[in-house]
């Protein structure tokens, strides 16, 4: 029997961008199906583990619950300054006490709490409709990769890569808020006695713990656009102001090597095809039974424009009145947005705003519209490889 695999990737207020394709692939796309295509497996960092929550719960309801609150965000709603202005957010942030940053993060804490599927979530995992509900961290201690892992009627062995451990347990909204502690941004969260931050400094887009469960198709959503394209789009000029630095630190720590994953998945799938016209599907059986190997088909959707880019022409023409230090914090984060096709990577990760998640989340939905041919086979068609 053919498992799904969900695979959600980090990146802060870009996450409206998969809540926008799981409104799609659950509210919409199952009216042509005739069936709703829950994934089995879910695996999630940082916001992408807040949304994969969503997927995890199989309830159409709390999707269309999800799409409307990142179409009607507000950023107080998510942060304030700590130490009540920028001066004072940064004393703070530096200040050498525990779970100090820049931001204070209790709104966001409450929203998390208030909204979860929690109920849902158990018992779509308790009755076993969904296999695994994986939430990728890192340990602040170590800054080992820590898998936690809430799987309780299938058991089975992930085979964490070297440095990620993998923890059992029952997955709560905590374990969700540390995934998304992105560091100086954010304080760290702590769980059973240690202190975590966001997965994605380590696995921005978990792809092995969703194979390792069993899933022989993967639909991977990322936030950010491909290499290739962002080579096909240079900045008018580079001017490497600190807001910019920062935009693309984020951008690098945010884009792991799930590229080369594929790469070598799609390598691993040759070779299994090619056993199986020589010798025929009994040996694939085989592979899968004694060790774990199969054909493993992906699709990745990811947005096709440039959020950095987004960001700066939402803030340009309609920039959020929060009020104060907040407003100064956007400014100075927005950089060079005043510029007509200029971008702001670092605007992009903190603008919880309505007008540019509502933005982000439609363009989710509607990029994943546009492949709904890709989307149906990939779903349906038992030999179907997407491109």
């Amino acid at each position: 029997m053919s498992r799904l695999g969900l695979v959600l990737s980090g990146g802060a207020s870009r996450g409206a961008y998969a809540a926008g394709v799981m409104r799609f692939m659950y509210l919409d796309l199952p009216k042509r199906l005739g069936w709703v295509p829950w994934p089995d497996v879910v695996s999630g960092t940082s916001v992408g583990a807040l949304n994969g929550m969503f997927a995890a719960a199989r309830s159409a309801e709390r999707v269309e619950r999800l799409s409307r609150l990142w179409q009607t965000l507000t950023i107080p709603s998510v942060y304030l300054l700590a130490g009540g202005g920028v001066l004072g957010a940064l004393q703070t942030a530096f200040r050498p006490v525990e779970g100090r940053a820049l931001l204070d993060a209790t709104p966001m804490y409450t929203l998390v709490r208030r909204e979860s599927p929690i109920d849902e979530l158990r018992e779509s995992l308790d009755r076993g409709r969904c296999r695994a509900f994986v939430v990728s961290c890192t340990e602040l201690s170590t800054g080992a990769n820590v898998l936690f892992v809430d799987a309780p009627v299938h058991p089975f062995e992930l085979d964490p890569a070297p440095g990620t451990h993998v923890r059992r347990c029952r997955l709560r909204p905590r374990h969700v808020l540390a995934s998304g502690a992105l560091p100086f941004l954010f304080p760290p969260v702590p769980v059973d006695g240690q202190l975590y931050v966001d997965g994605g400094l380590r696995q921005n887009t978990p792809l092995r713990p969703v194979i390792r469960a069993g899933a022989d198709r993967v639909l991977l959503i990322g936030s950010h656009i491909s290499r290739e394209q962002e080579g096909l789009t240079p900045l008018a000029q580079v001017n490497p102001t600190l807001p910019f630095l920062a935009g693309k630190t984020l951008n690098a720590l945010m884009v792991d090597p799930v590229e080369r994953d594929l790469i070598q998945l799609e390598s691993t799938n040759h070779v299994l095809d090619w056993v199986a016209r020589r010798c025929g599907p009994e040996v694939l059986a085989a592979a899968r039974e004694e060790l774990g190997v199969a054909i493993v088909r992906t699709l990745f959707l990811r947005p096709k424009r440039d959020l950095g880019r987004l960001a700066a022409d939402v803030y340009r023409t309609n920039p959020p009145r929060v009020g104060g230090a907040i407003d100064r914090l956007l400014a100075f984060s927005a950089d060079r947005a005043a510029t007509d096709g200029e971008e702001s990577d670092l605007l992009s990760y903190l603008l919880f705003d309505g007008a540019y998640t509502g933005a982000v989340e439609a363009l989710g939905f509607e990029e994943a519209k546009a492949r709904e041919e890709e989307i149906v086979r990939f779903l349906t068609e038992p030999g179907a490889w997407p491109a």
